[in-house]
């Protein structure tokens, strides 16, 4: 039996792209450049100067969070209000750069850094945290 070399190359291309389509996706949590810091909370709490974690975006109608170099934030505050736990994600790490570079901030790179020694970290400001809960959901 004589089968054209077209017939047998496009069978070949076939077989071989199958593994591609059934790779499992990603997991929200690992997509994109992630870190783990405690901030102080800053501000005196008018309109002008709202109380926020330190270099976190004020985001507001004018600026919105396209104007910043992150793609998306989670917060909460410590038990005690004077620090905030975050989450930023950014396409590169050069988001991060002032952050990283401030010593009075606990940092913990993805990657670098496991979830549970920021979980640990997280707890000592707030008691019921979990890391399982805390995170943002870039699409």
């Amino acid at each position: 039996m004589n089968v054209p070399r077209t017939v047998v190359s496009v069978v070949c291309l076939v077989i071989a792209s199958v593994p591609a389509f059934a790779q499992p996706r990603v997991q929200w949590m690992n997509r994109y450049e992630r870190v783990l810091v405690i901030v102080p909370m800053i501000g005196s709490g008018t309109a002008v100067d709202p109380i926020r974690p330190k270099h976190l975006p004020v985001l507001s109608a004018e600026a919105s969070l396209s104007s910043t170099p992150f793609l998306g934030f989670s917060v909460q505050v410590s038990d005690d209000g004077k620090y905030a736990l975050v989450e930023l994600v950014a396409h590169d790490k050069s988001a991060f750069q002032d952050i990283l570079g401030d010593a009075s901030i606990k940092a913990f790179l993805k990657g670098r850094d496991g979830r549970d020694v920021a979980e640990a970290e997280f707890k000592k400001y707030k008691k019921n945290f979990s890391i399982a809960n805390f995170g943002v959901r870039i699409p």
